[in-house]
């Protein structure tokens, strides 16, 4: 898993220029030795990702609840027969998912 997520980091250009951009700003450095530096920073990377994997899986378990609570949400609006109410239903269940999803999204960008 933890190979995954180093090869996920190198397959991803715009993390990679982000962190040479914050490297730029904070030390004079070279292309050449920012390129050095972030090779030897992606193998290093690995031990610092071991600290984050115990909060994978409960994260992992938090989503798959959300998403088995919408697919629970919408099977229970195909199940009304009034048309009006169905709209009115399957507009609530859509509108509490996104402000879930919106409050997740909000705790994530708090790093």
């Amino acid at each position: 898993m933890m190979n995954l997520a180093i090869q996920k980091e190198k397959e991803d250009p715009q993390l990679v220029e982000g962190i040479k951009d914050l490297l730029k700003e904070s030390y004079p450095i070279s292309e050449d030795d920012m390129i050095l530096i972030m090779n030897k920073a992606s193998d290093n990377s690995e031990k610092y990702l071991v600290e984050y994997f115990a909060f994978v899986e409960p994260i992992q378990a938090i989503c798959d609840g959300i998403r088995i609570i919408l697919e629970n949400h919408l099977k229970q609006v195909e199940l009304e027969e009034e048309m009006d109410l169905k709209m009115v239903n399957e507009a609530a269940v859509w509108h509490a998912f996104e402000c879930i999803r919106r409050y997740f999204k909000s705790q994530a960008n708090l790093f």
